[in-house]
């Protein structure tokens, strides 16, 4: 996995640097590591990371404005920004960042973070049973996958460039779908908490289009989730 820490201050570089290679190291997975002490090198550097560790306030080019540099070449990255500077949390949420991070790093909530950011990323795959198709499967990859609903007893799978209809059922899907990023606001619905870009305690709005209720037995419980899932 191909990881990038930028921060003007090398005792945080060191700091977050020493925690991935704990991490990685006591879950036998390979890190392909690079520091950055300003934003200009590593943009200069054409390098497609998977994830990458923002400072915010650093010379030439702050944090903020680096990540939508970075985003608009690799959408799929991963921003996560580990700073003192909290009153940029709103700016930095515009930009869809899996964590937010204080100074100085909470190293329970850092490998809690990065579990997730990881899991993110997962290219685990999954097959959809076509409705009404000649060619009867479709694969995909599961964290793709926006939301199943319950259509007419079958199942539509929403994913981020097409909407599918099944012949497996919203059981089916519960069981395919075994990632803690999926999570089941209603009974009508599975969604994936990575794409819930509002919450309120009567709906959620994935990807910024679709609303979704949650339903009353299930507030209390999904609230809470949410909340660790921030938390996180």
């Amino acid at each position: 996995m191909r990881i990038a820490i930028c921060d003007d201050d090398i005792k945080y570089v060191n700091d977050v640097e020493r925690h991935l290679k704990q991490y990685f190291s006591e879950h036998g997975l390979s890190l392909d590591l690079s520091k950055y002490n300003n934003g200009t090198d590593l943009l200069n550097s054409n390098i497609n990371f998977d994830i990458v560790f923002l400072d915010i306030e650093m010379p030439n080019i702050n944090g903020i404005e680096l990540g939508k540099k970075l985003q608009k070449s690799n959408p799929n990255l991963i921003l996560i920004y580990i700073t003192a500077y909290n009153h940029y949390l709103d700016d930095a949420l515009d930009l869809g960042i899996t964590r937010f991070f204080d100074k100085p790093i909470d190293s329970k909530r850092f490998y809690r973070g990065l579990e997730k950011a990881i899991e993110k990323l997962d290219q685990t795959e999954v097959q959809i049973h076509l409705k009404n198709s000649k060619n009867g499967i479709e694969i995909v990859k599961m964290n793709d996958i926006i939301m199943v609903e319950i259509e007419n007893r079958k199942t539509k799978i929403v994913t981020k460039n097409k909407v599918y209809h099944s012949n497996n059922g919203i059981k089916t899907w519960r069981e395919k779908l075994n990632k803690s990023y999926f999570e089941s606001p209603h009974n009508s619905f599975i969604v994936n908490a990575n794409y819930i870009t509002y919450f309120c305690k009567d709906h959620i709005i994935l990807d910024d289009k679709y609303n979704i209720p949650i339903s009353y037995r299930k507030r209390a419980e999904f609230k809470k989730k949410f909340m660790m899932l921030l938390e996180d």
